[in-house]
């Protein structure tokens, strides 16, 4: 596989050189893409630290993390992004790749958008392109790996994080340091039944119920761009016209370790 390397927040990484990824890697190179993501993973990762990527897409997260943690976890069902993974995994000796689907079933149907291989593949049923059965993975499973220490965890699930609530919720089960879950109300409310104040209104308790599913270990979410989870719920789901997507972001009030 011929590759590129991009160095981005501090470390390099290598990639597949294909087409339609150089726009990202631009974005990726210029310090554009989720600088908010890399700026929370390194003030809660360190080398005590396990770190836990759900929807690894093609290594641009769990890849850089693994400078910085004692261990990496990554799982990715897309079979595009699996193959990338694959090749490039080798390179990181603390890196864990498991083939599957964060799900309470043991085997779901993952759907593209067009084609596999972008970062918006989805269990949710509103891909309009390819579908395949993946396995499905419980949190036990992807923790079968972690040794003893704190565990932060990146979820970006396009949507399904709204099925998998109870699921994710068995994180808090083990030395949780924290948690970034990536939010999307827009895909979520594409696929529920009724009329539109209905799904509205539906999407935006799912939301809230959402974000407080740490409540009882990490507290209540921090909303990227918003001040409160209830700002987010009113003015970032019910009150627009489309809703918009953001990061939850769950924090232990203990100091990371140095």
């Amino acid at each position: 596989m011929d590759s590129i390397d991009i160095t981005y927040f501090g470390q390099t990484v290598s990639f597949p050189n294909l087409p339609r990824y150089r726009k990202f890697y631009a974005r990726l190179e210029a310090g554009a893409w989720e600088p908010a993501t890399f700026e929370v993973l390194r003030q809660n990762i360190d080398d005590v630290t396990t770190y836990v990527d759900v929807g690894g897409w093609i290594g641009a997260t769990p890849f850089w993390a693994a400078g910085l943690a004692r261990q990496v976890i990554v799982v990715e069902p897309d079979p595009v992004c699996l193959e990338i993974l694959k090749h490039y995994a080798p390179r990181y000796p603390n890196l864990t790749l498991l083939d599957g689907a964060l799900a309470t079933n043991r085997e779901v149907e993952l759907h593209g958008v067009d084609e596999f291989g972008s970062s918006e593949s989805s269990l949710l049923e509103s891909g309009d392109g390819q579908a395949t059965r993946v396995k499905g993975l419980r949190v036990a499973e992807i923790m079968r790996p972690a040794g003893p220490g704190p565990v932060f965890v990146k979820i970006d699930i396009e949507g399904y994080e709204y099925a998998a609530a109870k699921e994710i919720a068995r994180f808090a089960e083990y030395d949780l340091r924290g948690v970034q879950l990536a939010v999307h109300p827009q895909l979520l409310e594409k696929t529920l039944p009724g009329g539109f104040l209905r799904r509205r209104l539906r999407t935006t308790l799912a939301t809230w119920r959402l974000g407080r599913i740490f409540s009882g270990k990490l507290g209540v979410a921090r909303p990227r761009h918003y001040g409160s989870l209830l700002g987010y719920c009113l003015f970032g789901v019910l009150l627009r016209r489309v809703p918009k997507h953001t990061d939850f972001v769950f924090l232990a009030s203990r100091e990371p370790s140095r």
